[in-house]
């Protein structure tokens, strides 16, 4: 058997970009093996990334990893990468730091300032100590004067809301790029400083798309939905050319003021640009669609999609819920279970909505107990005020009662606000009041909860009640009265 003959260094890389499946690329790994080219680390570190990157075969680039005896820091530093750009990132963030654990212990190599912002990103995922941790190592190391693994600290500290600290590392770079230009306003605008991300959105010296989205999507995220989409058409306007991301961003812009003729444009842009309908697109397209009214077209766009991820069917199901097609709701509910999809929070609270408005009581409460005992999902107050609005609108005091007294957290004005709401169309006085009082522990300075209970009293016919609730709620009134007098006519 005549031996393989080796090829040179530009061969093999130029054959491995020709590798089209994980089968090719373990042939040309055998070659490696065979022609003795595999024992250089050079050819490791090729085939780890293209397994990794191009093939999105993250445990066979493990496995070379695992293989390597002594792996240099470049190969650490690609297979941190591939971590990195693999999802979910949660998961893979542990992975990523038991590797960099790996690599202290051992002692050699040393991270250098390419390890550190990758390892900061899988902190970030994590939680805030790994970051201050992460960055003591880098202190200590002497690495902390590198503007990138500053860059990549500052963005850490942005997404825990530490925006005094994050500032303090932008003010002190060397040199800013747009990299941390963007860091910073987009921790500005997840902590609803919007105001301040947009100046600091002026001020930088250029932008690029991820910039633009940047600032769309603080806009969005805090309700500012106009202004979003008046910062979409100035980069339209500037040449910048939208991607998937943008788009999303404005199709939720959309959804939530009402606005179909614009979504239908962005919609347009979308297909005609060929900025790929990813997920966050499909999904946002149904939403903005439902929200919208056309539940038509949501539907058809939903049932073009082949491969229905979680969000997509969260999507349709509360869109159908919004728009009171309550037996749609359930049915799409229920073909999702069909295709082996875990509902989570979301879906329910679509579900419950879906049974409020059709008026599915017990199904309603089906369903409830389901999510906590089958899906092991905790119940939040959103779920919660559901339940609490299904069985008021079905006029079940006691059981909504019984159902407020055994929650896990407190209920927020809106259960006592849907109680009392009942309590009103039902003409349950006593149970109404009692709902006042709980309302005015949680507000005492809104008055309107006295006014209401007094008009209930008044369309009874019952005005020495009336009297007597006004004397027993008078300081409520009275607090209100001098807060507003304060503030509007200052003495």
């Amino acid at each position: 058997m005549s031996p393989v003959p080796p090829i040179s260094h530009g061969d093999f890389v130029a054959t491995l970009h020709c590798c089209a499946t994980l089968a090719h690329l373990k042939q040309l790994h055998a070659h490696a093996v065979v022609t003795g080219r595999a024992a250089a680390q050079t050819t490791t570190f090729h085939l780890l990334r293209f397994a990794s990157l191009r093939l999105s075969c993250l445990p066979y680039a493990r496995r070379l990893f695992d293989a390597t005896p002594s792996p240099n820091v470049f190969l650490y530093s690609a297979m941190l990468s591939a971590y990195a750009a693999a999802s979910p990132a949660q998961e893979h963030a542990q992975d990523s730091l038991a590797l960099f654990l790996r690599m202290l212990r051992r002692g050699r190599p040393a991270p250098n300032q390419f390890v550190y912002p990758l390892v900061l990103r899988a902190a970030c995922a994590i939680s805030f100590q790994l970051v201050r941790s992460i960055h003591c190592h880098a202190y200590r190391d002497g690495f902390y004067g590198h503007d990138v693994i500053r860059t990549s600290l500052l963005d850490g500290y942005s997404r825990y809301g530490m925006m005094g600290d994050a500032r303090k590392l932008f003010d002190g770079l060397t040199e800013r790029n747009v990299v941390s230009w963007t860091a910073l306003m987009s921790g500005y605008a997840r902590a609803g400083k919007v105001g301040d991300a947009i100046v600091l959105f002026e001020r930088m010296p250029q932008r690029d798309v991820a910039a633009w989205n940047a600032v769309i999507a603080g806009c969005t995220q805090n309700g500012l939905f106009a202004e979003s989409v008046g910062i979409f058409r100035r980069m339209v306007h500037e040449g910048f050319r939208p991607n998937g991301t943008t788009v999303s961003c404005l199709l939720s812009a959309c959804g939530h003021l009402g606005i179909l003729k614009i979504g239908k444009v962005i919609h347009g842009y979308a297909w005609r640009s060929c900025v790929g309908f990813g997920s966050s697109v499909v999904n946002g397209l149904i939403d903005m669609y439902g929200k919208c009214g056309n539940l038509v077209e949501a539907k058809w766009i939903f049932d073009e999609v082949s491969d229905r991820g979680l969000t997509t069917w969260n999507s349709l199901i509360n869109c159908l819920a919004l728009h009171g097609c309550s037996e749609s709701a359930i049915s799409a509910f229920n073909a999702m279970i069909n295709e082996g999809v875990q509902p989570d929070e979301v879906t329910f609270v679509g579900l419950l909505n879906a049974c409020t408005h059709g008026g599915f009581v017990d199904e309603g409460l089906r369903y409830f107990e389901q999510m906590c005992d089958e899906h092991q999902i905790e119940p939040e107050i959103e779920h919660y005020g559901c339940v609490v609005d299904l069985l008021c609108r079905a006029g079940r005091f006691q059981d909504v009662m019984n159902f407020i007294n055994d929650m896990k957290v407190q209920p927020d004005e809106v259960i006592w606000g849907s109680l009392l709401n009942a309590c009103r169309i039902h003409r349950h006085l006593e149970l109404a009041e009692y709902a006042i009082r709980k309302l005015l522990d949680l507000n005492s300075n809104n008055a309107n909860y006295v006014v209401m209970l007094a008009n209930l009293y008044s369309e009874g016919g019952f005005w020495e009640e009336v009297r007597k609730r006004y004397r027993l709620f008078a300081y409520a009134s009275i607090r209100l009265y001098f807060t507003t007098s304060v503030r509007t006519y200052p003495l």
